[in-house]
């Protein structure tokens, strides 16, 4: 296994900090990133159960540094409507960028502003049954809502400060609503993340399906604090659904690999698990991890500064959802290449499904038209938009 430094000076992402501070004083920066030169070992043969696929590589999208429409800053979310069209959330340029199938480039759906339909700090989008756009968008406190015709239809104020970092439409009068919250008590905080299934309007909780939660002492240490930090900010819920209304969940757990699935009432139907070495991560893949998440923590407005402490093993778990065969699709976590385990809805393993490009930060969306990729931290300092099937 070859691990190497590399330096990646974020022009991109300061150019667009100083638009977002403005009248302020802006402070450059740059990371030293460390990935991976050379793919990642393949796990051990008892960690695959059934027969390997290769996906198949549709498009990409992406340019570096420029005025491109192709050109990502930070793609945070993205999803396809019943039409054909990718919907592409860059949460640093605020903006919204539509493509086809083909991955042309269609039009921007919005853009950064504080005006009717803009954004200022979006976090996620969800295309609903019914054809809308939903964006939650943390300076809004709540949603900016696009029709099918991609006209703006409304904005929903309702989150003040905490706006879900993640969100789901169920059906047209349901969605899940993952957020992170925290609890005062006696002696400290209770630090939660929460998926509820919300009414359609999204302002009445129908019923909480799952509960993350730690306990974080009155400890104002560095150390302490930057636990808390890595929790709120990197162990978030990964759910999917599928078009029943059904909720799938993956716990993030560096032990035990389990999926649960329920439905829009509440009622648990669904659950399996696989037998998973655990992953240590490489010194080197830490360290990567390290500053990418200093990063992210920096770009908080007034948080103190700390040094971020990774988790040592790997989740053996990331993103779900329905595939394209309209069967459960579970990104496996524990590795580095694109490798998904696909399961019937009675939880019996099917197959495996890979692509072998390697990356410790891939993020991806399960969709019927396929499966949208991208790297949150790519190894040559641009992200590209990958589309398989």
């Amino acid at each position: 296994m070859g691990l190497s430094a590399r330096v990646t000076y974020y022009g991109t992402l300061m150019k667009h900090e100083k638009r977002r501070m403005r009248g302020g004083v802006f402070l450059f920066f740059s990371l030293l990133l460390l990935s991976c030169s050379e793919p990642h070992a393949n796990l051990p043969d008892e960690d695959v159960f059934a027969d390997v696929d290769t996906l198949e590589l549709l498009f990409e999208i992406g340019e570096e540094v420029g005025d491109s429409t192709n050109t990502f800053w930070s793609i945070s979310s993205a999803d396809i409507d019943d039409q054909g069209r990718i919907f592409v959330l860059d949460d640093v340029d605020a903006s919204v960028r539509v493509f086809n199938l083909n991955g042309a480039y269609i039009q921007n759906l919005t853009r950064m502003g504080s005006g009717p339909g803009e954004l200022q700090r979006p976090k996620c989008l969800t295309v609903a049954p019914d054809g809308r756009i939903i964006i939650s968008d943390i300076t809004k406190g709540g949603f900016v809502i696009f029709s099918d015709s991609l006209e703006l239809v409304d904005e929903i104020v309702m989150w003040g400060d905490n706006s879900p970092y993640s969100f789901y439409a169920l059906t047209d009068s349901k969605y899940l609503v993952c957020r992170y919250h925290e609890t005062s008590i006696s002696n400290g905080y209770i630090l939660k993340h929460t998926a509820n299934i919300y009414n359609g309007e999204l302002t009445e909780l129908i019923i909480n399906i799952y509960t993350d939660s730690i306990y974080d002492s009155n400890d104002m240490s560095e150390e302490c604090l930057a636990a808390g930090s890595v929790f709120a900010l990197f162990k978030r819920i990964n759910c999917g659904c599928d078009s029943f209304g059904n909720v799938f969940i993956a716990p993030l757990d560096t032990l035990e690999y389990r999926v649960y699935g329920w439905d829009s009432l509440g009622n648990q139907f669904f659950s399996t698990q696989l037998d998973i070495n655990p992953v240590e991560k490489e010194p080197e893949e830490i360290r990567a991890e390290e500053v990418y998440m200093e990063y992210c923590y920096r770009r908080l407005d007034g948080w103190p500064p700390l040094e971020m402490i990774p988790y040592n093993h790997r989740f053996l778990t990331a993103e779900l959802g329905i595939g394209p065969d309209q069967n459960l699709w579970v990104r496996r976590g524990s590795r580095t290449d694109l490798f998904f385990d696909i399961f019937d809805l009675d939880g019996n393993l099917l197959r495996h499904e890979m692509y072998p490009l390697n990356s410790w930060s891939w993020k991806t969306v399960l969709t019927p038209f396929g499966i949208l990729a991208w790297e949150l931290d790519p190894l040559d300092g641009y992200q590209r938009l990958y589309m398989f099937q």
